[in-house]
């Protein structure tokens, strides 16, 4: 009997467990590997929608207008720490050049194309796994807080519609019906039809783990410290031993260029520092509230009322920036007065590239390593048709989706 091939998924988020998950369903045999438990980082820490409708990147047409302002308003969706980004100008500029209406179109295509099997992957994985506690299918309304940004956001609908989104406008009497619990502080929103969420994502990423490792899959709680390619094997460095893999899966969010560097590919990727902010509340609102003013979405958790979002460029090592958690909690509490006490604060690592789409694929040099990151905030929502996706690549077959634009090689 052939023996099976023995795969290493490196990163433990949602990403790097669906990926496990896949790939033990197709017969591998497959360590997950990570220093902290499973789940427990960025893949906690999110707004909690399944976004199937944000296919308009970051780097918008309106970018060039719209940084200054939004870095002079305090209570704006973006923060830049200034002397980071000198450091990092060469970042900075690819991702200014990605912002032109071209690129834009090209990018909104590509996660438009990914995007449109986000959720049926998933529900290949809820058929097997019991998560219906956790999901709601309440849709997510996202509010203007005047007019003047409603008709800025056209551009922006106008993409979402050209990739498949469903929108319905709403007006503030349309909200206040769905959501009465809201203060009228907004002009007017949207719903994103069919859109979902989870109230416990902690508990979805532990059901598919324990699913993969109920199913023969093996977790080892080790810090990657060196990752060397062979001529038919990948040695992984861990726990002051080389183990060998058939092939290896890097899916380790923000830190994967780390790995990456160790044998000579390196990718542009920064974070997109994201926070919330978790408030003693529960029923106030029954589905997630987007604030595009400030960039954040309330969703209504198990756990409490969270408010999460908002994009901080500063790198790793910077500390929690705690204006950005005030802002996030002063801007919840405009639109939701009855909030009680805040509960806990979060920051995140979000992995981002300049051209705002994720990095799927195998290594331009070693065929036997395959790449999984660079989701930017949308990696909750691309988890498990990411898993899918590497999956078949592990199996040497080709892909059902078109990731050309995702290619590894596309920086060089």
């Amino acid at each position: 009997m052939q023996k099976k091939p023995h795969i290493a998924v490196v990163g433990a988020g949602i990403v790097g467990i669906c990926s496990a998950y896949f790939l033990n369903k197709s017969g591998f045999h497959v360590t997950l590997i990570d220093k902290n438990n499973p789940g427990s980082m960025t893949s906690y820490g999110h707004a909690c929608t399944f976004a199937d409708y944000a296919c308009v990147p970051i780097n918008s047409t309106n970018l060039f207008k719209d940084v200054p302002s939004m870095l002079m308003r305090s209570d704006g969706p973006l923060s830049i720490d200034f002397f980071y980004m000198i450091k990092n100008i060469n970042w900075a500029l690819k991702f200014l050049r990605n912002s032109s209406r071209n690129n834009v179109n090209k990018i909104s295509e590509a996660l438009g194309n990914i995007l449109k099997s986000a959720s049926v992957s998933y529900d290949e994985i809820f058929s097997d796994v019991e998560v219906s506690n956790y999901i709601k299918n309440e849709e997510a309304i996202y509010l203007y807080k005047n007019e003047i940004a409603y008709l800025k956001a056209k551009r922006a609908n106008a993409i979402r519609k050209k990739n498949g989104v469903e929108i319905q406008i709403l007006s503030q009497n349309d909200v206040l019906d769905l959501e009465p619990n809201l203060a009228k502080v907004f002009h007017n929103g949207q719903l994103f039809i069919g859109s979902r969420h989870t109230t416990n994502p902690s508990a979805i990423s532990k059901k598919i783990f324990d699913s993969f490792i109920n199913s023969g899959g093996i977790f080892k709680k080790q810090n990657v410290i060196n990752i060397t390619p062979k001529e038919t094997l990948v040695s992984l460095n861990y726990n002051n031993n080389n183990y060998n893999f058939d092939k290896v899966v890097i899916c380790a969010g923000s830190w994967s260029n780390n790995l990456t560097k160790k044998f000579g590919e390196n990718f542009p990727l920064d974070t997109e520092r994201g926070y919330h902010v978790m408030f003693d509340n529960h029923n106030l609102i029954n589905r997630p509230v987007g604030w595009s003013h400030s960039g954040f979405y309330l969703v209504q958790l198990q756990e409490g009322l969270r408010a999460a979002g908002t994009v901080e460029i500063a790198g790793l090592s910077k500390p929690i920036n705690k204006k950005r958690t005030k802002m996030i909690e002063e801007q919840a509490r405009k639109l939701l007065p009855q909030l009680n006490d805040v509960k806990s604060t979060w920051l995140g690592f979000r992995p981002t590239l300049p051209d705002s789409l994720p990095i799927i694929g195998k290594s331009q040099k070693y065929k036997n390593i395959i790449y999984g990151f660079g989701h930017q905030h949308i990696g909750w929502t691309l988890g498990a048709v990411t898993g899918k996706i590497i999956n078949t690549l592990c199996e040497d077959r080709k892909t059902n989706i078109n990731i050309e634009s995702f290619s590894p090689n596309r920086f060089n």
